[in-house]
């Protein structure tokens, strides 16, 4: 028995050696390449990737001194990929020596024993690039509360003591919650603020300054920065004083880009050159939306627990088994101390626990699609001669993987068209008293079930007025002047839509925005807007954390039961009819607390009668600023859900965003709430 387990331990060995020595070829060829090209978070990555395997598998052998090693050079590689330190010579050098070393030491292993000997000073090394990171980014939301001036805190303080402890990069109020002049409370404040903050201090320290705040106020989000740019020729020249600005930019007009020669030889036509520069660009673009595999790198932990619940679940199972077994006579063992209903519960826990770590298994950081962007900006912006810089926060937000996948898309048109129609050139920024370099904000958060995509720019913003005038030519406006913002902003995602004044090779075609909505609403998700005109534009994407398991209300039209998503529920509400009043035909509303709100039918849209207009369940929801009453003739209750989709044997229906089986084996149809809002005002009562 000992001489098999010494033959199983060798083969152990020689497995782990030979993928080791792969990984570490993987490695060095990485390094050689990310020493031409330093800010490619590529081979970062996989330089990183490769490391962190041979850390889990020499630690899983129970090789602790190697796997502490990698450990170190990992935390380089991750400060490395999170832009904390920069890429140069002596760093490439360091890794090399490390990977050469841990490669010496496991052929050393591979003929009986090893050591670590002289692995000291590689460690000193290493230790000091990381003392050598010292600056942290982070993405501060303040969202105080209305009553804080009244609790004798100054908001305002706050920021400005926030200097001392850093440099505050960028900071911008967002005044979406100031209510008109005439129900304004000087005692309320509305404002919320987002700050861009550089510091020494970690997280925690942060934390702690805020530490009168409630969490609702504060939100700290560890943020990365676009890798720096290396100088260009002409800069350094200016810096050394051998030129000046002038000679510079009198060198640059006369310089003539390669397009420009081969027409001027003959070689090509401006059609042929345009052709090829709009497929240079949609293949740099494409190339970033191949973001995740089919595959899921999981933590070894989360198995281990979800094997140890399926282990539970095994020993309830047999033991309820048996106390069946019991009540049908079929077995003489007393277990009359347990009752089915106790094993019942139990198994349901299980089963609520097996459900949450499976879920866990397919939650993926949203940093794995985010960082890929910063390579994207840096590109599109150098093919449009602006000067932009990423900053990403909320990285480590975990989204769904099914999500995550589907989101790339939107976020790439999204980023394109705030390089494009958001971020002036640097000519017309220091025109407008603007730094040159214009600022993207990639960010993500969590609130509730919910998580927030951000992408925010200090651009050019949008003008209301251009499109009421495209809106109005298109036919789509009769009162301007009744437009609310929303509104106003909505008309973006139409297709065909587009107030751009020439066509890009990157946008201008009207083609973008509404796919954009899209793909967005076919995760049921939803997409704002909020923008001043030479101040920027923020486009905010809700999305729910997962696509596969919600909390669903469960209500019924006659004999039909549908379900509504419970994160669409504001509150319940008994109808009468005195509640009721109809301003015309096809309007009524409801009277609640002195507001009034429209409300739409359950049973007319869906098309099935409703005999008992009398009375029913108001359930109130909220879509683009408005509450709404959906009426149902009653609520059955309150259940988690398995959401299905229709795959391709049915067409998209909008108001529809799923379908469910429900405990008794009917098929139960999950309503998308503001579909069924949009239908209703758009006059499609009846969803077929």
């Amino acid at each position: 028995m000992e001489e098999f387990a010494q033959d199983e331990l060798k083969k152990l060995i020689t497995l782990f050696t030979e993928e080791a020595i792969e990984k570490l070829s993987e490695c060095e060829e990485g390094l050689l390449k990310l020493e031409k090209e330093p800010h490619n978070k590529e081979y970062i990555n996989r330089i990183f990737r490769a490391v962190h395997t041979i850390k889990g598998t020499s630690a899983s052998l129970g090789y602790k001194d190697i796997s502490d090693f990698a450990h170190r050079i990992e935390e380089v590689l991750d400060l490395l990929r999170k832009d904390r330190i920069r890429c140069d010579k002596s760093i490439i050098d360091t890794f090399l020596t490390s990977t050469d070393f841990i490669k010496k030491t496991i052929q050393k292993l591979s003929k009986g024993s090893y050591d670590l000997h002289g692995s000291e000073g590689i460690i000193e090394e290493l230790e000091n690039i990381k003392k050598s990171s010292a600056k942290r980014l982070f993405k501060i939301i303040f969202s105080p509360d209305p009553d804080m001036l009244s609790r004798g805190i100054d908001p305002s303080m706050i920021i400005e003591d926030l200097k001392s402890r850093g440099r505050i990069i960028n900071i911008k109020a967002y005044t979406d919650a100031v209510p008109v002049l005439s129900e304004l409370n000087p005692e309320k404040l509305y404002l919320r603020w987002d700050v861009i903050f550089e510091t020494e201090e970690d997280i925690n320290s942060l934390k702690s300054y805020f530490g009168g705040l409630d969490e609702e106020e504060i939100k700290i989000i560890p943020a990365a920065q676009s890798e720096p740019e290396v100088p260009l020729i002409g800069e350094v020249l200016i810096e050394s004083g051998t030129i000046s600005e002038k000679d510079l930019s009198d060198a640059l007009e006369n310089q003539k880009k390669i397009g420009d020669i081969l027409i001027e030889k003959g070689k090509l036509s401006k059609e042929a050159i345009e052709k090829a520069v709009h497929e240079q660009t949609e293949r740099r673009v494409d190339s970033f939306k191949q973001t995740l595999t089919s595959t899921v790198r999981v933590d070894l932990r989360k198995l281990d627990r979800l094997l140890n619940l399926v282990g539970e679940m095994v020993i309830i199972h047999s033991m309820l088994e048996r106390v069946i077994n019991e009540g049908n006579g079929k077995t003489t063992i007393d277990y009359s101390s347990f009752s089915i209903q106790v094993l019942f519960n139990q198994l349901q826990r299980i089963g609520r626990q097996i459900q949450e770590s499976t879920m866990s298994l397919r939650m993926l950081p949203v940093g794995e699609v985010f960082h890929r962007f910063m390579r994207l900006v840096r590109e599109l912006s150098q093919a449009q001669n602006k000067k932009v810089e990423l900053i990403i926060s909320g990285e480590d937000t975990e989204l769904d993987k099914g999500v995550l996948e589907k989101i790339t898309d939107p976020l790439v048109h999204l980023i394109r068209n705030a390089i494009d129609h958001g971020i002036e050139t640097p000519e017309e920024r220091l025109s407008k008293g603007k730094p040159e370099k214009g600022v993207i904000n990639l960010s993500a958060y969590q609130i509730g079930d919910s998580i927030y995509i951000e992408v925010d720019d200090d651009g050019r913003g949008i003008d209301k007025q251009k499109i009421i005038e495209k809106a109005s030519s298109m036919g789509l406006v009769k009162s301007p002047e009744e437009l609310t913002e929303e509104q106003i902003y909505n008309f973006i995602f139409l297709p065909g839509f587009s107030t751009a004044e020439k066509i890009t090779d990157l946008s201008g075609r009207g083609v973008g925005m509404d796919v954009v909505k899209k793909n967005v609403e076919s995760l049921n998700g939803r997409i704002y807007i909020r923008a001043k005109k030479d101040t920027g534009t923020t486009i905010t994407i809700k999305l729910p954390l997962t696509l596969a398991i919600i909390d669903g209300l469960t209500v019924a039209v006659k004999d039909e039961v549908y379900i509504i998503p419970l994160q669409a529920v504001l509150e319940l509400i008994n109808i009468n009819r005195t509640d009721l009043n109809t301003l015309n035909e096809n309007t009524e509303i409801l009277h609640v607390r002195g507001e009034d709100i429209p409300v739409i039918r359950l049973g007319e849209i869906l098309g099935i009668p409703d005999e008992e207009k009398d009375r029913g369940i108001g359930i109130i929801t909220y879509h683009e600023g408005k509450k709404f009453a959906i009426i149902v003739q009653r609520v059955i209750g309150q259940q988690q859900i398995v959401v299905k989709n229709f795959g391709g044997a049915l067409p998209r229906i909008k108001g529809i965003g799923g379908c469910t089986i429900l405990g008794d084996g009917r098929v139960a149809l999950v309503l998308d709430m503001a579909g069924l809002i949009e239908n209703q005002m758009a006059g499609s009562a009846v969803i077929t």
